[in-house]
């Protein structure tokens, strides 16, 4: 898959978790906990396809973002410095390698996206079960 289509599917993603949201605002219960199981079921097959795996705990995935976060500006300016460097040798092949390098870390970074969305629509049901459990309870509740 490209970069051009993993940035596509990655928007696609992020559509389809703002559909799911404002859907659960009309659906019952029962409705967001069926959503809530299939989400949670596509989120698995989507870690365990990506090309790094993400943790399945939110503490690990919080962390592991947080050094993603850490690494990311240190990793693109030594990308960038590689490159400036193999343009001034004109080295072709070993700016090859880079231009490859940055593109295996910008699909890596865009499968760690889509695994981070799934995780969004896995938390947004959540909250919307959470949300109308609790509505059901308050309106079930004399007084």
């Amino acid at each position: 898959m490209t970069l051009s289509e993993q940035a596509d599917a990655l928007q696609a993603k992020a559509a389809d978790l703002k559909s799911s949201l404002d859907a659960s605002r009309r659906e019952t219960n029962e409705q967001i906990k069926a959503r809530l199981a299939n989400a949670k079921t596509k989120g698995d097959a989507a870690r365990e396809t990506a090309h790094g795996h993400a943790s399945q705990t939110a503490d690990r995935a919080h962390a592991q973002f947080q050094s993603f976060k850490a690494d990311t500006s240190a990793k693109m300016a030594q990308l960038q410095e590689q490159i400036e460097r193999k343009r001034d040798e004109h080295d072709v092949k070993a700016a090859e390698k880079d231009a490859e390098s940055a593109e295996d870390y910008a699909a890596d970074t865009l499968d760690y996206a889509a695994w981070a969305i799934d995780q969004a629509e896995v938390a947004v049901l959540n909250a919307a079960d959470a949300r109308a459990w609790a509505d059901a309870r308050a309106a079930a509740s004399p007084g």
